[in-house]
């Protein structure tokens, strides 16, 4: 934890504006790391079928059920996010949503289980709206996913280990199908060239794909491919692709992986795609 915290200060050193989404972040690090709350997510339709329903692109939990341990372990831990964020004095709005929350929580016992099934199965709220009025539907799947992140962390480990022998070079998230919001560059381990991964922007899911080539829309022509370089940050640039007119945020050091990956950490460089015309494909979770 003491090096995280270092490397988070670093970060913010050169770049102070994201001090308050910084502040929300390490709360809820801290929380998912002190829970007892265990990742429990242990969705099993057999490696055979696994393996067959990988190779026609279609994601784990669409293969299969995820099992109620992986719902109950991420709404108790969701509830101690909320707990923490209400308890925490950050932003107004952020103290209002998670006190609203908490008294949601008391009143319907079952509504945490609830909305972690609903973003689970939709990325939406919908269903539990009457419940959560005054709160905004964005903070809620936010707070839900960095629940959802921990509690499927054993699926995602049991999805790495099938991919190192069936590859998904696919522009979406082996594990929930979501689309990724980072990319990260990185030498091979022989030292030959440079392989790519993508994060999810939901899960929090790793996997390697193409090298080059837009995740979202599968061009591959690299005369539409070009980099936004920035010229104060040398470990990060945007890849955008003209076809789709998107465009990925991509960290293109190594050792600093934590926070350049988190999504949250690089938000300026989503206003720099956006006033430059490209637009993000992957789900926003952090508002800019």
């Amino acid at each position: 934890m003491g090096t995280m915290e270092a490397e988070l200060k670093n970060w913010l050193k050169k770049r102070p504006y994201l001090g308050e989404i910084a502040g929300l972040h390490r709360i809820i690090t801290a929380t998912v790391e002190q829970s007892a709350v265990s990742a429990t997510g242990n969705a099993d339709p057999g490696e055979e079928r696994t393996v067959k329903e990988l190779e026609k692109g279609i994601p784990f939990l669409r293969a299969a059920q995820t099992d109620g341990g992986a719902v109950e372990s991420a709404a108790g831990l969701f509830k101690e996010i909320i707990d923490a964020l209400a308890a925490a004095s950050l932003t107004e709005k952020i103290d209002d949503y998670a006190r609203l929350m908490q008294r949601a929580f008391e009143k319907e016992p079952a509504l945490p289980e609830q909305i972690i099934a609903e973003v689970l199965e939709k990325n939406s709220v919908e269903g539990s709206k009457a419940a959560l009025e005054g709160i905004d539907e964005g903070f809620v799947i936010f707070a839900a996913w960095r629940a959802l992140a921990r509690a499927l962390q054993p699926l995602q480990e049991r999805v790495a280990e099938l991919l190192e022998k069936h590859l998904w070079r696919r522009g979406y998230c082996p594990v929930c199908g979501h689309l990724p919001a980072v990319g990260h560059l990185l030498h091979t381990e022989k030292g030959q060239g440079r392989e790519r991964d993508l994060v999810c922007g939901c899960c929090q899911m790793k996997w390697r794909y193409k090298r080059i080539g837009c995740p979202y829309c599968g061009n591959s022509t690299q005369k539409q491919l070009k980099i936004i370089g920035l010229d104060d940050e040398p470990d990060l640039r945007i890849d955008t692709c003209d076809q789709c007119k998107s465009y990925l945020k991509t960290y293109t050091g190594e050792g600093n992986e934590r926070i350049a990956l988190a999504d949250w950490s690089t938000l300026h460089l989503d206003l720099i795609a956006r006033k430059q015309g490209f637009k993000r494909a992957g789900y926003q979770m952090y508002g800019v």
